[in-house]
């Protein structure tokens, strides 16, 4: 019990004592708003923030790396399968980014002792990878699929911590499934590990299985040119960044 006690005495000192935050920079007028709008909407109900707040959606802390304005566009009016529609307007969604782009920048909301590959880097390595190993129609049509819905979960070449579950790596999905048992994963979900369902048509959920598949034949190539970018983080495991 004594132990116990001075261990929470000690946490709660270091935390009541570092002043990370006086040197961060303020949030603008915009940013201020979409704090305003997150609150109102009360959105930590669902999803957290640096490790707090609810186990329903993905933690959002990084959320502004990972997600294209069309995706948040679409999630923030028309929902999604497990997420209600907000039909926010224009103007709300540029202080919603606004204020999740400040927050992006304050720091990562895991601890990792690994700086992970950045997904906007995986994407332009793909990109360039393209031009000498074009895809097919089918895939290219997948590539965009995935860079528009599943890069808010999934980042390929590294899992993704989401809340209480994982999101895997998908680089090597084709190695643990065939196409049909991927296409029934996007048709039906898997609830149990956090997996909704995708409102996709059958071409949709096709085209994403090529995208994999390509990737997956690829997949050292990438990687090697990915890894190129990666590096130790200085901290210990039990801190944040």
């Amino acid at each position: 019990m004594a132990g116990l006690i001075s261990a929470f005495v000690t946490q709660t000192f270091l935390c009541y004592t570092d002043d990370t935050a006086s040197k961060m920079p303020k949030l603008g007028a915009l940013a201020l708003e979409g704090r305003g709008i997150w609150h109102s909407y009360n959105c930590n109900v669902c999803h957290q923030m640096y490790g707090f707040g609810g186990f329903l959606g993905p933690d959002l802390t990084n959320a502004h790396s990972r997600l294209t304005r069309q995706r948040m566009e679409d999630v923030l009016t028309d929902g999604s399968q497990q997420m209600p529609a907000f039909e926010m307007t224009s103007g709300q969604i540029d202080a919603l980014s606004a204020f999740l782009e400040a927050i992006d920048r304050s720091g990562v909301g895991q601890a990792r002792r690994r700086i992970p590959p950045d997904a906007a880097r995986i994407a332009a390595v793909i990109d360039e990878h393209s031009k000498e190993n074009p895809f097919a129609e089918t895939a290219a049509d997948g590539h965009r699929l995935f860079q528009s819905r599943c890069v808010s979960c999934h980042t390929l070449f590294r899992n993704t911590p989401l809340g209480p579950y994982l999101a895997p790596d998908l680089s090597d999905v084709r190695e643990r499934l065939a196409l049909a048992e991927i296409d029934k994963v996007l048709a039906e979900g898997r609830p149990e590990k956090g997996m909704p369902a995708q409102a996709l048509s059958e071409p949709d959920r096709h085209a994403l299985a090529a995208y994999i598949t390509w990737v997956n034949e690829h997949r050292d190539a990438l990687r090697s040119t990915v890894d190129v970018d990666r590096g130790s983080d200085s901290l210990p495991w039990w801190e944040f960044r």
